[in-house]
């Protein structure tokens, strides 16, 4: 029986507890008590001692605290043994309670140039990052814009700052090219490069167009990552946060391993009106 809830089904370790073939205790650490956690915080249960620290909440640290919510857990489903062991039965239990997504962000893509990365593999990493908290992230529009040689000179290489609030300049230039995407949407433009090659992604848009801008030499993650500033706003601090694991990490992600959001992250974005309840 796969797990079908999109909050588990791509952890890896989650489906082989699914499978039988190991189980979650105390002790155990990383992304699938995270997201365990995340779950039980979302069911009401409370995890002060693991939700301590904002720049990894909750913590994904199996301790004596996971450990009596997880027999709550297993009590209040009146079915489950309650030894405070996520094993079979009790992640499918969990599953079983988050069958659907709750909320959802749709995204409308723009782009003037060819990415490194596969358009198709940045939006399934952009689905997969969101939908382990209940986020579903849909494609909305797509556009390859053709420029005149005029267009093509000027938005070759964007040379604007890139700051929080734009009211002119390239980056809003850009955003009126191509068929316009609902205000409702975050719109996504995929460019050739930035003034400064090490810049790799804006999250900064005018007030009344929610846009992100991609750079073509952009790694995997950071659609998602761009997409995040947008949902988060320049309201939330910290801005990024310190912590490889972590989306919003200042530098850009290579590694294969799904980032995760902190509890506090995922609160902002599912209040923002981009992020519509389903």
């Amino acid at each position: 029986m796969p797990l079908t809830s999109p909050r588990f089904k791509f952890e890896p370790t989650l489906k082989k507890v699914e499978a039988n073939q190991t189980v979650l205790q105390k002790g155990s650490s990383g992304t699938p008590v995270h997201l365990v956690q995340m779950a039980l915080l979302d069911l009401g249960f409370s995890l002060p001692i693991s939700t301590g620290n904002p720049n990894n909440s909750p913590d994904g640290i199996f301790g004596e605290e996971t450990r009596q919510a997880v027999i709550k857990f297993q009590e209040d489903s009146g079915t489950l043994k309650n030894d405070g062991i996520i094993g079979q039965k009790t992640i499918r239990e969990l599953d079983s309670q988050f069958p659907n997504f709750e909320h959802r962000v749709q995204l409308d893509f723009r782009s003037i140039a060819l990415t490194d990365v596969p358009f198709q593999r940045s939006l399934s990493n952009a689905e997969i990052v969101y939908a382990q908290y209940g986020i579903k992230i849909e494609f909305a529009s797509g556009e390859s814009i053709a420029l005149t040689p005029d267009q093509q000179e000027k938005f070759n290489q964007i040379d604007q700052d890139c700051n929080w609030d734009l009211t002119d300049g390239e980056f809003t230039e850009l955003k009126n090219l191509g068929t316009p995407a609902p205000l409702s949407d975050v719109l996504v433009f995929y460019v050739n490069t930035f003034a400064d090659p090490n810049t790799l992604g804006c999250g900064g848009h005018t007030k009344d167009r929610p846009a992100c801008t991609v750079t073509a030499h952009a790694l995997a993650w950071d659609t998602a990552h761009e997409v995040g500033h947008v949902l988060l706003t320049s309201s939330f601090t910290p801005v990024h946060i310190n912590d490889r694991r972590n989306l919003m990490h200042p530098i850009s992600r290579s590694l294969a391993s799904t980032p995760i959001l902190t509890d506090r992250q995922v609160a902002k974005i599912r209040s923002s009106p981009l992020c519509k309840a389903i």
